[in-house]
């Protein structure tokens, strides 16, 4: 087994003057040799901290030049990056940090958040902020040290962990997946063989994907220099400025939600001749606009594939074509799938062509997490007699491959990101003027799904109403990628024998309402 520092040590070793990592903010950029001179120096400053073998080290950073310096000086030291979206509200980050029983953190310079950290943290713990000052934090710019006095790297054992990234939970609430040092070769073994990235230094890579994903993390970064390429920092999504990047810098490889395809195609400077370098354009997340997926592989002129995976998973399927077939997949590489019947009667109760079914992997393969940090309840609830339960609806085509139709929980997927309806929910309720409400996704061809709010309808202007809320919304805990982007009013929530909602049947209201222009949906900005 070789872990992820291993694997980029080794690659600094076959080509140490090669360029590793481009900032787009500085320009800097830093070959081989010198980023692993930058891993030892921060590690030996995260070291002089306390930070060593084992400890648990909170990251709630965008994809910066320091956050990718750090989380790499943090596997020199067989450290835990626990890797949490930099989006959640301040007190979502300081309740993971606290129920992960994080030792130290790095944040973005809010005064706020260190606040709120550090109550969450043991007394003493360091709070370090990337950026300037944020109050109690300290500035991240001092953590260095003597990186030649650091002892030698040490080999952890391959069921240790390595990793904690994080992903929705049934009440909305991010759970902790654990990720061993087993499964970094095999995840990174399976983007390549499926996703077609070549080993070699020919490789520049759009660095757009978030650190805190894991496809942006594994799928992204740490391929592109276990591989030798050449990493650019992409720290702000500017859809104009990466357009002009990839010009400039002739990327050669981009991993992206279709949202951000769209961003770039849509941008007022994009011509398909400035994505001429595109080698390999890979998407996930949420489906893709037939057109879009059309005009890249026509126009880019390099190939476009779809690769499907969770956090816990990393990928399970691929279409190597999707042209045509946007939404079809199939299993790929070591992959063992199922379709069974919702509700049914286990792995074995796999559903026949032409019917729908949830998708479960195999859960023996070396690529697979180990739990749900503190949570054995989720962790039995989704891997059962070796298999993954993955909570997507998929069509079982007859010639054996799969067409993905839906969420089983109705969990909604809006631009890569995963949001549960009851959150949203509850921070609905809040609001005095909303007595019964339900939260649906309906498609959006930039998004993958929008989050709308279906509201019992009351007295007064639909309008003036959903602007109340929205306003709400934003002075509250929900973090603003969770928001309503729409509000539908009906006069009665459809519900089944047992009162529960009908979400399925809201939704086809909402998106009716929609089409139809009438002032029952209200779009909100």
């Amino acid at each position: 087994m070789h872990t992820g520092y291993q694997l980029v040590w080794i690659a600094s070793e076959r080509t140490p003057d090669y360029p590793a990592m481009v900032d787009d903010v500085t320009g800097r950029r830093l070959s081989y040799r010198e980023l692993i001179a930058e891993i030892d120096a921060v590690a030996a400053g995260l070291a002089g901290r306390g930070i060593n073998a084992g400890s648990r080290v909170a990251t709630a950073l965008p994809s910066t030049w320091e956050h990718c310096l750090v989380i790499l000086a943090l596997m020199r030291l067989n450290a835990i990056p626990a890797l949490l979206n930099f989006r959640l509200k301040p007190e979502e980050i300081s309740g993971l940090c606290e129920f992960c029983e994080i030792d130290a953190a790095i944040i973005l310079p809010d005064p706020a958040i260190a606040e709120m950290v550090a109550g969450a943290l043991p007394d003493g713990a360091p709070v370090w902020s990337v950026g300037g000052d944020a109050g109690s934090a300290e500035d991240f710019v001092g953590c260095r040290g003597d990186g030649f006095a650091l002892p030698p790297y040490v080999q952890p054992a391959e069921t240790d962990i390595a990793f904690l990234f994080f992903t929705s939970g049934t009440t909305g609430l991010p759970k902790a997946v654990v990720l061993n040092h087993r499964t970094t070769e095999h995840r990174l073994t399976w983007l390549s063989t499926q996703g077609g990235l070549r080993h070699g230094s020919h490789n520049r890579s759009l660095g757009c994907m978030p650190l805190s994903h894991a496809i942006g993390f594994y799928g992204v970064f740490l391929i592109t220099l276990v591989f030798n390429g050449t990493y650019f920092v992409v720290s702000d999504f500017n859809p104009p400025k990466i357009v002009d990047l990839v010009e400039r810098e002739k990327i050669t490889y981009a991993f992206c939600v279709p949202t951000m395809f769209q961003a770039m195609a849509t941008s007022p400077n994009y011509t398909p001749a400035k994505m001429a370098s595109m080698e390999l354009a890979l998407f996930g997340g949420i489906t893709i606009d037939p057109d879009l997926l059309e005009h890249i592989d026509r126009e880019w002129g390099g190939t476009i594939r779809h690769i499907y995976g969770t956090t816990e998973t990393m990928c399970s399927l691929s279409n190597p074509d999707p042209v045509g077939q946007h939404a079809t997949l199939r299993a790929a590489y070591y992959t063992r799938i199922r379709l069974v019947r919702i509700d049914g009667d286990g792995v074995e109760d796999v559903v026949a062509a032409g019917e729908e079914g949830e998708l479960i992997v195999d859960a023996t393969v070396d690529t697979i997490f180990t739990e749900y940090l503190g949570r054995p309840d989720a962790t039995a609830a989704k891997k059962k007699d070796g298999w993954y339960y993955t909570g997507d609806v998929f069509l079982q085509e007859r010639n054996g491959d799969i067409t993905l139709v839906g969420r089983v929980d109705d969990m909604i997927r809006s631009g890569g990101e995963s949001i549960h309806p009851e959150e949203v929910e509850a921070v609905l309720e809040e609001h005095v003027a909303v007595g019964e409400v339900s939260v649906v996704g309906i498609p959006d061809a930039k998004w993958g799904q929008v989050v709308v709010a279906c509201v019992k309808r009351v007295n007064g202007d639909a309008a003036q109403m959903a602007a109340d809320v929205d306003a709400h919304c934003k002075a509250s805990v929900l973090a603003g990628f969770k928001r309503p982007k729409a509000y539908f009013f009906a006069d009665e929530l459809p519900r089944n024998a047992a009162n529960k909602v009908l979400r399925r049947l809201l939704r086809d209201a909402a998106m009716a309402a929609q089409a139809a222009g009438s002032d029952s949906f209200q779009q909100v900005a």
